[in-house]
């Protein structure tokens, strides 16, 4: 199906620019579709009223992801690896 695109103009700050550059960059896309992934993102948690703090909530991430691997490693050794290979999985299919 053929996405319809309308062209919306916005001044950013040198910094902004540069920043969405790098992502762009990074991922291989354009400036453009940059822009329009950070809205997809941002748009909905705005409209819900959803302020997120980037940093804090990745170190939650990151910290419960580590406390969850530590206890999976000690209780249940056998199937530590095979939970990783079924999340890198579910990473790919889910959220490529």
């Amino acid at each position: 199906m053929e996405r319809k695109l309308q062209s919306v103009g916005v001044t950013l700050s040198p910094q902004m620019v540069d920043k969405l550059d790098h992502l762009a960059s990074s991922r291989g896309v354009s400036r453009s579709e940059a822009i329009r992934v950070s809205l997809e993102l941002g748009v909905p948690l705005l409209h819900l009223g959803i302020a997120i703090n980037g940093q804090r909530a990745l170190t939650i991430l990151e910290h419960t992801q580590l406390a969850l691997s530590l206890l999976v490693q000690k209780q249940y050794p056998e199937d530590s690896d095979e939970l990783i290979e079924v999340a890198m999985r579910n990473v790919r299919e889910h959220h490529a």
